[in-house]
């Protein structure tokens, strides 16, 4: 094989793979333009999280929920009983099994294992479980209110000390913001949680202490959602 054959090969190789990946990277780049969370947003590039359960790891990018406190609780009662759920748990795996129903032979082994959902139908389940008025734990506070201002959704005594209306209102303003671009053009900002109310530079930092208060958290509570989330939130609603 002469060397000009040998060249002409490499590159049809090459050639081959750089199309392959760049329709694979298409793929991503349009399934990342479909998804968005819980506010309408589509999701900046988002740091990879190792959770087992694919169902968490989604509800965790949706609500922008603190890695350390979303953990399986949301769903299950103890850590040691993985079959007993929590209302919240309940309402997603009657989702999860309507779903199983339709696209799972019934003689399946695993017909009612939540790992045979594909990432399509998981978001689909979760927004289901968190569309406006479903209240799981029946605490007056529906989940997506819960969810999108760090309570557990599961849990009746985990329930925000603001009024429901006002957190109706907080949220109506929150998803306007996002369909007017605001809340996106704020998220560039920078906003980040530090140890005083100064502004530094472009970076508004708002402290930690205060950020709590305004939520209705105490001091020493960690939200489910991040804090630099509800600092957003918080400049949103202020501007």
């Amino acid at each position: 094989m002469d060397n000009r054959l040998r060249l002409l090969l490499i590159v049809a190789l090459l050639g081959s793979f750089a199309l392959y990946s760049w329709r694979g990277l298409g793929e991503v780049f349009r399934e990342r333009g479909r998804y968005t969370d819980a506010l309408g947003l589509i999701p900046a590039a988002t740091t990879p999280l190792s959770f087992a359960v694919p169902s968490l790891r989604e509800l965790v990018v949706r609500y922008h929920l603190e890695p350390t406190q979303a953990t399986c609780a949301l769903c299950h009662i103890g850590k040691e009983s993985a079959k007993q759920l929590n209302p919240f748990g309940r309402d997603y795996q009657a989702i999860v099994r309507r779903m199983l129903d339709e696209t799972v032979a019934a003689d399946s082994p695993e017909a009612r294992s939540i790992f045979q959902l594909n990432v399509v139908q998981i978001r689909q389940a979760i927004q289901e479980v968190t569309l406006d008025g479903l209240d799981s734990d029946g605490d007056g506070f529906d989940n997506d209110l819960e969810l999108l201002f760090g309570f557990w959704p599961g849990e009746a005594q985990s329930r925000p000390s603001l009024s429901r209306q006002i957190l109706l209102d907080y949220r109506a303003q929150l998803r306007q913001l996002a369909r007017n671009g605001y809340l996106e053009t704020l998220l560039k900002s920078g906003i980040q949680v530090g140890r005083n109310d100064a502004l530094e530079s472009r970076t508004e930092a708002v402290s930690r202490r205060s950020l709590l208060a305004y939520w209705g958290f105490a001091t020493e509570r960690t939200p489910l959602v991040r804090l630099e989330r509800l600092a957003l939130y918080k400049a949103a609603l202020n501007r």
